[in-house]
C-alpha cells in the first residue's frame, strides 16, 4: 500500500497514519532497549566497598617467622600533618578492625571521643582463625582444652608474639606514623587472656588496656598466679585498664563472669599505685555479642571527653 500522495481524509488516511506510527515505534524500540539494558547493567553492577583512610601493611616477624598483615586506620584529620594521635592495637583483626574504625569515628565525629589511629593485627595467607590465636595468644603450652589437641599442640607462642609487638611492630608504627606514646591494647577471649598476661609481665608495653571476656580459665587459671607473682615484686602498676564480660558467660566448666570478678577483686586487693581500673558485667550479653559494646564502653573509659 502506498500512502504518499493521499489527498482525501477517510479510512485510507487513517490506515496510513497508523502505519507511520508503527514504523516509528519499530525504529525507536531497539534504541529504548539499549538504554534499558544499560541502566539495568549499571544498577546491578558489582562495586567493592572500601574503608576510607585505611592502609594494609605486610610484616614478616623475626621473632616467630610469622607473616602478619596490618590494617591501619588513619584519623580523618591525619592528612593535615599537624597532630600526633594515641594508637590502638587490636588483636583478632578480621572482626575487630571494621568495628573499631566505625565505632571510634562515629564517636569522634560527635566529639564523644578523641581521634585515634588504629592498628589491627591480622595474618597473611589463608584464614586459620583458631590456629593463629591459639599459637600467638596463649602464654603457655597446654596439650588439651581450648579448640582441641589439633590446635593446642601449637599453644604457648605468646612470648614470641609479645616480642614481635615490642621489638618490631611498635617501633615500625612509631617510625612511620605520627603517634604518641599512649598505646592501647584491645583483646577479646584468648586475646583478652594475652592482654592480662602482658599487663602483669610487661605492663610498660601499653599504657591502656581493653580486655573483653578474657579466657582466665586457661591453664588452670594461670593468670591468678601470674598476678600474685607480680604483686609480690611490684607495688606500682601504671596503666588504665577496662575489663568487661557478658552476664550470660556462665557455663559450668568456664564461668567467665565468676573468673573476671575474682581476678578484679584480687587486683584491687593489691592496691597498685598508678592503676586506674574499671570492671563491668554487661547485662544479657554473651561471649559472642559482648565485644562491640565492651569496645565502645572501654574507649569511652580510657579516653573521656570533657564537656
Amino acid at each position: 500500500m502506498q500512502c504518499a500522495g493521499a489527498a482525501k481524509p477517510g479510512v485510507f488516511t487513517a490506515i496510513c497514519a497508523r502505519i507511520r506510527r508503527m514504523k516509528f515505534l519499530a525504529f525507536l524500540t531497539p534504541i529504548l532497549l539499549i538504554f534499558a539494558r544499560s541502566a539495568t547493567g549499571q544498577q546491578n553492577a558489582s562495586h567493592r566497598v572500601e574503608l576510607p583512610n585505611t592502609e594494609v601493611r605486610l610484616m614478616s616477624a623475626k621473632s616467630n617467622d610469622i607473616a602478619y598483615k596490618l590494617y591501619v586506620s588513619l584519623p580523618p584529620s591525619y592528612a593535615d600533618g599537624k597532630k600526633s594521635y594515641p594508637v590502638v592495637f587490636m588483636l583478632d583483626a578480621d572482626y575487630s578492625f571494621a568495628l573499631a574504625k566505625n565505632i571510634s569515628e562515629h564517636l569522634s565525629d560527635r566529639s564523644d571521643l578523641p581521634e585515634l589511629l588504629l592498628v589491627a593485627i591480622a595474618y597473611d595467607g589463608p584464614p586459620q582463625y583458631r590456629l593463629h590465636r591459639t599459637r600467638d595468644y596463649t602464654p603457655t603450652h597446654v596439650p588439651t582444652g581450648g579448640y582441641g589437641p589439633e590446635y593446642q599442640k601449637l599453644s604457648g607462642g605468646a612470648p614470641k608474639f609479645r616480642g614481635f609487638l615490642q621489638g618490631e611492630l611498635i617501633p615500625f608504627i612509631e617510625a612511620n606514623y605520627r603517634v604518641t606514646k599512649e598505646r592501647t591494647l584491645v583483646g577479646h577471649s584468648y586475646g583478652g587472656l594475652f592482654g592480662v598476661w602482658v599487663l602483669f609481665t610487661q605492663p610498660e608495653l601499653f599504657s591502656h588496656y581493653i580486655l573483653v571476656s578474657p579466657s582466665l580459665w586457661y591453664d588452670n587459671k594461670m593468670m591468678f598466679r601470674v598476678e600474685q607473682e607480680f604483686a609480690a615484686k611490684q607495688r606500682r602498676l601504671s596503666a588504665k585498664v577496662y575489663l568487661t564480660v557478658g552476664s550470660r558467660e556462665v557455663h559450668v566448666e568456664r564461668n567467665i563472669v565468676r573468673d573476671l570478678q575474682a581476678l578484679t577483686e584480687q587486683i584491687k586487693g593489691h592496691s597498685y599505685r598508678g592503676l586506674s581500673l574499671q570492671s563491668r558485667v554487661m547485662d544479657d550479653e554473651t561471649h559472642n555479642t559482648i565485644f562491640p559494646l565492651g569496645l565502645t564502653r572501654g574507649l569511652r573509659f580510657l579516653y573521656p571527653v570533657q564537656r
